[in-house]
């Protein structure tokens, strides 16, 4: 199994409702690695990815080429957030799907023009997003490293 996967795309607006959720921090989650933030800075960054890409181990194991295909669980997590410990989280679970609302988390790093950036990506099952990555950190990254939309940027996930 690969241990690394990568995403390119354009850095875009989100439609704010990350901020409206509370991600808990390490002292929250029982399986949180400890390079888990303490806490995390509130909303997330955006990048939208674009048609050519997206990691050939979609295709190669028959996915389609959409941000939903991680919701296969293919490409391991470093951990996972049960739905109910999140705070505000409006994705819930159904009889169909219980662990609608549930997170997957990677450690991540964002290659944006001539920075490496450690961050994580998360995840979470039942997401509406089919196009887009969700970057979060313990530090606002677009006051940080002056991110702006509209540039491109590359996106690793580790197993």
């Amino acid at each position: 199994m690969q241990n690394a996967i990568s995403f390119s795309g354009t850095i875009v607006d989100g439609i704010g409702k990350y901020t409206e959720l509370r991600v808990p921090g390490r002292n929250e989650v029982r399986q949180a690695p400890k390079d888990w933030p303490v806490r995390l800075c509130p909303g997330s960054l955006n990048l939208r990815i674009l048609p050519s890409g997206y990691p050939e181990l979609f295709s190669a194991n028959g996915l389609p080429n959409t941000t939903k295909s991680l919701d296969s669980r293919i490409f391991a997590a470093c951990f996972a957030i049960p739905q109910s410990e999140f705070g505000n989280n409006r994705i819930v679970p159904t009889p169909q799907l219980l662990h609608r609302g549930s997170a997957q988390v990677w450690r991540s790093k964002l290659e944006y023009g001539e920075n490496q950036i450690s961050c994580w990506v998360l995840r979470r099952f039942g997401s509406g997003l089919a196009d887009q990555i969700e970057i979060l950190s313990k530090q606002h990254l677009r006051t940080e490293y002056g991110i702006e939309s509209g540039n491109a940027a590359t996106i690793t996930l580790f197993s």
